[in-house]
């Protein structure tokens, strides 16, 4: 029984090394039909040992094909990359002797500037400064040699002897190249080719003093009375430039020719390449260009040969190795298809339980269970974790989760399971006693203290506030499945998060009812902001009989010290539903946050706010409150200053009031936004400064004008000394700093009166005025103008 599992072992092991041999080599047919031939001997034979010959032999045909692989391999290489070179500078050359031509054109046209327009009566040393300019244009052109000719071939400018005798020397070894392109000027009409342009200069590859050399002839076109070109030309310029020179110099310069060199005959020795120059008319060899090649694949080939000898010994030792192991793999086997299973229900980042595994434990729990056992699954959304894993990317947000779970697993100390779902979401399950079934919400309740303190990150470079929501579900004895168990603990969550999130929510029967009610008014919301989204496109007012169910209320603010004077109004919604009556904002904002109907909404106050802001309170300061997700928007500013335009409010008059969470969430976008709005004029203020997670950089980051003074402080004045403290404090800070206070929530004289004394700068609160509607904003003002209130609300 041994022998035939280690056969059936090996068997496995050889196929799939033959699989991955037959992928790269292209014997693919012939491993499969030794593959087919080593199965069945292995179907025969008992004795495990006889099996090491086959995998031995294929092992050594394995290496075989490897090595004559690579070897072809870098052949081929070599050979295309002979080629590509031998291409590149076939191409090279042809672009240096249309170079050579274009150039020679050039030198025409400026000989032409300087030579008569008619064939001179002598040649007499009257062409001086010819003689200059070819002199110069030679050099700066880097030309062998340039000879200015007539329609007969005959020297121009001959008070140079040598280059005289020169000129007699090569003339017969041009006198065809000549003879072609002064007859291909003469069949012209006018001097002009097909297409209408002056006959251009040639160029070629001939034997010259017996070198090779680029050469070119072009005729030096004078223009008639009419501007036409003449017919026949008067001079014909030669110039040619040797191959073995500059030519050869640019060639292995930009084509990276090594040890490039010319020769008359082929002289290449042994690891050199040998590229044969002919002349363009004929065809005949005039010479070779030889270099030492560049081979990349015999290169590879030579730094490999060690690795390879290395890797043929390292595979033989793996081969010897692989035999020893064969009574053993089985049983490695097995163990790694049991660790895998453990991996599949393990989460790879935490290491907590996974999805999977944390259902089946609640169904072992569930089934487990007795009249006095009760199960607790709460489902934890950690808070405001997207936001950091957005600004300081994912491997901070992966470290922000490690250190949650073991912040969550330090307080459960091994009571319970402690899963991670997927993302920020984690389950808790936990069986308790029945008279012990309250002690989860203490647990949970130490969860949500663990979350809220701040995590240090990134080796302390990053601070990251965070919270947690937490839906809780339990249940005793086995009425409800663990289906429905998980449905209510995800129920629960959901309550908590649109509960502002921070939270718990144990479940109970009248959540199904309080969220079927929450859909609703999200469906009445919804539909609502539609109905004033159209009829604000329409550019028609709704009328008085349909006037938008959402209101803009106003609660004035009055300068401390003299409350008589406005300063200005914060601008609150209500909604007046038609079966509910009027809602408070603390009703539906938090679903419009929660559905991404903020914005709608949002817009919908600010453009109600300036509008009347500007007929009732003009010159006025008008506030209006800012959620975080619409700072959130990357678009809000635009929006922001595009409704202004369009009210014809003044942006000075404009303060928006946003909460520290808003500059938390995204500070990066938040400073971006804030700033453009602030260009423009429109103030900022933050609201509720110190009871969220206060800091004072961000007074300064962010461009603070204005600082609202929590109604929660305004509160405790007439009755404790710590509220006086945190709002003189606040008052002082935001004096030294230049920024002005604003105080929520004032209610009494005694309040009214400390405020004033510690230099709080406007009040606000129903001592002054309540929320009312714009139209009796107005008559309110003036009111509060003639006299103070009398009452305490």
């Amino acid at each position: 029984m041994s022998d035939r599992l280690n056969s059936d072992c090996i068997y496995k092991c050889f196929e799939i090394f033959l699989l991955n041999s037959a992928t790269q080599n292209p014997w693919a047919e012939l491993l499969e039909h030794l593959s087919g031939v080593v199965s069945k001997s292995f179907s025969r034979r008992k004795n495990s040992r006889l099996i090491f010959v086959p995998i031995i032999a294929i092992g050594i045909a394995a290496a075989l094909l490897a090595v004559v692989a690579t070897l072809w391999a870098g052949v081929e290489s070599d050979l295309a990359a002979l080629e590509r070179q031998k291409e590149l500078v076939t191409t090279k050359l042809a672009d240096q002797v249309n170079q050579v031509a274009a150039d020679v054109a050039v030198i025409a046209n400026g000989y032409a500037s300087l030579l008569p327009g008619s064939v001179p009566g002598s040649k007499s040393s009257d062409y001086g400064e010819v003689r200059r300019f070819g002199e110069t244009i030679t050099a700066v052109f880097g030309m062998e040699q340039m000879l200015l000719v007539d329609r007969q071939g005959d020297l121009i400018l001959d008070g140079d002897a040598a280059i005289a005798r020169r000129y007699q020397w090569v003339r017969p070894l041009l006198a065809d190249f000549f003879e072609r392109v002064r007859d291909d000027r003469l069949r012209t009409t006018a001097g002009r080719q097909d297409n209408g342009s002056p006959v251009a200069s040639r160029a070629e590859i001939l034997r010259l003093e017996g070198r090779a050399s680029i050469t070119s002839i072009s005729p030096v076109n004078f223009s008639g009375p009419d501007g036409t070109i003449e017919p026949q030309a008067q001079y014909f310029l030669i110039a040619f430039r040797f191959l073995d020179g500059i030519v050869l110099d640019e060639l292995s310069r930009e084509m990276g020719l090594k040890g490039a060199r010319y020769a008359r005959t082929l002289d290449a020795t042994d690891g050199e390449v040998a590229f044969q120059v002919e002349a363009s008319a004929t065809g005949d060899p005039i010479g070779v260009i030889i270099w030492t090649p560049d081979l990349p694949g015999s290169r590879v080939i030579e730094k490999l040969t060690p690795y390879l000898c290395a890797a043929i010994a390292v595979i033989g030792g793996l081969f010897w190795l692989l035999v020893r192991r064969l009574n053993r793999s089985w049983k490695e086997l097995r163990r790694s298809e049991q660790h895998a299973k453990e991996l599949a229900l393990l989460d790879v980042l935490t290491r907590l339980p996974n999805r999977d595994l944390f259902a089946r434990r609640l169904d072992e729990c569930s089934a487990s269970t007795s009249s006095d056992i009760g199960i607790v699954v709460g489902f934890i959304d950690l808070d405001r974790f997207k936001a950091v894993n957005d600004s300081f990317g994912h491997a901070v947000g992966d470290e922000l989760i490690i250190e949650a779970a073991a912040r969550m697993n330090e307080v459960l100390h091994g009571r319970g399971t402690l899963a991670r779902l997927g993302g920020d979401e984690f389950a808790v399950l936990l069986m308790l006693q029945q008279q012990d079934i309250a002690f989860h919400a203490d647990v949970f309740e130490k969860i949500i203290s663990e979350i809220r303190r701040p995590f240090s990150l990134r080796q302390s470079e990053i601070t990251a506030y965070i919270g947690c929501s937490i839906g809780i579900a339990s249940s005793t004895g086995r009425h409800c499945p663990p289906e429905e168990l998980l449905r209510r603990a995800d129920v629960a969550l959901y309550q908590a998060k649109a509960k502002g999130r921070g939270c718990l929510v144990v479940y109970h029967a009248e959540i199904e009812t309080a969220q079927r009610e929450r859909e609703r008014l999200v469906d009445e919301l919804r539909t609502e902001l539609s109905r004033i989204g159209a009829a604000s496109l329409r550019n028609s007012d709704m009328g008085a009989s349909s006037r938008p169910a959402l209101e803009v209320h106003f609660q004035t603010i009055h300068r401390a010290g003299d409350e008589s004077k406005v300063s200005g109004a914060e601008a609150l919604v209500r909604w007046r539903h038609p079966r509910l009556g009027l809602l408070s904002p603390d009703r539906f904002i938090p679903l419009a946050e929660s559905t991404g109907l903020i914005d709608e909404l949002g817009e919908f106050i600010l453009k109600q706010a300036c509008l009347i802001g500007r007929s009732r309170l003009p010159n006025k300061t008008i506030a209006v409150n800012v959620s975080p997700r619409q700072l959130r928007n990357s678009r809000f500013a635009d929006s922001v200053l595009a409704i202004l335009r369009r009210a014809e409010f003044a942006p000075s008059c404009l303060e928006l009031e946003l909460t520290e969470t808003a500059l938390v969430d995204n500070p990066e976008q938040a400073k971006e936004t804030l700033s453009q709005l602030r260009g423009e004029g429109v103030k900022i203020a933050l609201d509720d400064f110190g009871t969220g997670y206060s800091s004072l950089s961000h007074l300064i980051h962010f461009g603070i004008d204005r600082i609202k003074i929590d109604r929660s402080f305004v509160r405790l004045l007439d009755t404790q000394s710590n509220g006086a403290a945190v709002a003189a404090a606040v008052t002082s800070l935001a004096r030294n700093l230049g920024i002005e206070t604003t105080a929520e929530g004032v209610e009494t004289k005694g309040q009214r009166d400390f405020l004033v004394a510690i230099g709080c700068n406007d009040l606000q609160g129903f001592l002054f005025s309540r929320p009312v509607i714009a139209e009796e904003l107005k008559a309110h003002e003036h009111e509060t103008q003639v006299s103070r209130p009398t009452h305490e609300f």
